[in-house]
């Protein structure tokens, strides 16, 4: 090579927005409105920019778009351990937790998943969605004080810009209540969950609510205090079972420990589902695959984290509204464990 030239490399140039303006026939505002999905731009439209764009290979700069808009296109989604068990709620919420991840990539977010410990001023991201952790919680303060929208999935933030998502509790309660009733059963106990969570406190309220209006006892021995885990539901079942007068039926207020009643109930030489009928809350994958399969309370995960994405969405992208809080239907799923 003579000297004093320079080589030129024979690299392909990274398509801009201005090349998928001029494919898809439309401006470059409209592009950028279309992938931002801002409202203002019809599917087909917004369709259209969106093929050209990945046959182009062209992908935003994230970088240059967050000085641009000061948005980053995160969205911290925040696990605590409220109920003592970090692994239980990740058992729950494992299927939460996919479902936001799929709706904020539709809408070319991404999730940022941390645990309440680790997030420092360091951290940007645009909204937070907080699982497993008080309503009371220093994190939300500080979260609030940054003037980041925050998102509860069954946790009521008392502080900042909120929403609040979760699933309809006591009639999840009420609903097993009646099925019991109707089959029979006059002494049924409760294994409560967490007192200081959205769920355990609510399905307790709603269990001695509905056991009275029901006339059933509602005594101290017949309502324990668990704590969502399979260690907490067999130990009280075991105490429950040791009762001189034993309950004829238990209602569980998760699958976890609803599971561990159903073995708590073998070991002490009884059947499951004929000598004591269990219904549990959540409808996890183990519930129909359990001996007898598991009577339970179906909350739609998929749904919840679906929701929590699209609220933090809509936060974040109207900052002049906040959505009402949304509280989704359950359903009571029959099976072998209350035959």
């Amino acid at each position: 090579m003579p000297s004093g030239t320079v080589a030129r490399a024979d690299v392909r140039e990274r398509p801009t927005i201005k090349d998928v303006a001029e494919r898809a026939g439309v401006s470059i505002a409209t592009v950028s409105r279309a992938l931002n999905d801002k409202g203002d731009v019809s599917l087909e439209t917004r369709e259209r920019v969106r093929d050209v764009a990945r046959s182009v290979g062209y992908s935003a700069d994230r970088a240059a778009r967050s000085l641009a808009t000061q948005k980053t296109r995160l969205i911290a989604v925040v696990v605590g351990d409220n109920a003592g068990h970090r692994d239980l709620s990740l058992v729950f919420f494992g299927k939460v937790l996919a479902a936001i991840s799929r709706r904020l990539a539709q809408s070319s977010y991404d999730p940022s998943l941390l645990q309440p410990h680790d997030i420092g001023l360091e951290h940007r991201f645009d909204a937070a969605v907080l699982i497993g952790v008080d309503g009371d919680d220093a994190l939300i303060a500080d979260l609030a004080s940054r003037q980041v929208p925050l998102v509860g999935v069954d946790v009521r933030c008392a502080d900042g810009r909120a929403v609040y998502v979760g699933s309809d509790h006591g009639d999840g309660v009420r609903l097993a209540l009646a099925h019991l009733h109707a089959l029979g059963h006059r002494r049924i106990a409760h294994v409560a969950g967490a007192a200081n969570t959205v769920a355990g406190s609510e399905r307790l309220h709603a269990f001695r609510q509905e056991a009275e209006a029901l006339g059933l006892d509602v005594s101290g021995e017949l309502v324990r205090q668990g704590d969502f885990s399979s260690a907490s539901g067999y130990r009280e079942t075991c105490s429950l079972l040791a009762l001189a007068e034993r309950p004829t039926a238990i209602v569980a207020a998760s699958d976890l420990m609803a599971l561990a009643a159903l073995q708590a109930i073998r070991d002490a030489g009884l059947q499951p589902g004929q000598d004591l009928a269990v219904v549990g809350f959540d409808d996890l994958e183990a519930a129909a695959l359990a001996h007898p399969p598991l009577t339970t309370i179906r909350q739609d995960r998929q749904e919840l984290g679906t929701l929590a994405a699209t609220r933090a969405i809509e936060l974040i992208e109207d900052p002049d509204v906040t959505p009402a809080a949304t509280v989704l239907p359950v359903e009571l799923v029959v099976r072998g464990s209350s035959a």
